[in-house]
């Protein structure tokens, strides 16, 4: 069975006000330490988010890329009525936009993306997904 980033969370709180969305499943089988779900848990508690669900677009195919595997009908029942959507990536972020699901688009938290090399970069984007979970609507 595949694996979502909550199972790779110690004590993970889910949430039916805020969903994260990522695209597909790792293959991964454990987390290693300053990996993609370890920094994914770090930017939410520095961003106050401590109760979160979180959901792949394509969530039936391990490490899958094409907009064409999304389950179109999964996203938009995971997605009704949720108060506030983070997008995990642009590739994620513009199939929420063809779908016409408001979301936040931040970075994907993998430690293979180069903005996270600047730590600076890193607090700015937890300033911003704190200003979006917590500001006004």
């Amino acid at each position: 069975m595949l694996k979502s980033v909550p199972d790779f969370i110690e004590d993970h709180v889910g949430s039916e006000d805020v969903l994260i969305l990522g695209l597909s499943p790792s293959s991964r089988t454990k987390p290693f330490k300053n990996g993609t779900f370890n920094r994914l848990q770090k930017w939410c508690d520095g961003a106050g988010l401590f109760e979160w669900d979180f959901h792949n677009v394509i969530p039936h195919i391990a490490n899958g890329y094409k907009p064409s595997d999304v389950d179109i009908d999964l996203l938009l029942e995971k997605t009704k009525d949720r108060k506030k959507i983070i997008a995990l990536g642009g590739i994620v972020s513009r199939i929420c936009n063809k779908y016409k699901i408001e979301h936040m688009k931040i970075d994907h938290p993998s430690p293979r993306n180069r903005n996270l090399n600047d730590k600076g970069y890193e607090l700015v984007l937890i300033d911003r997904l704190k200003e979006y979970i917590h500001g006004t609507d």
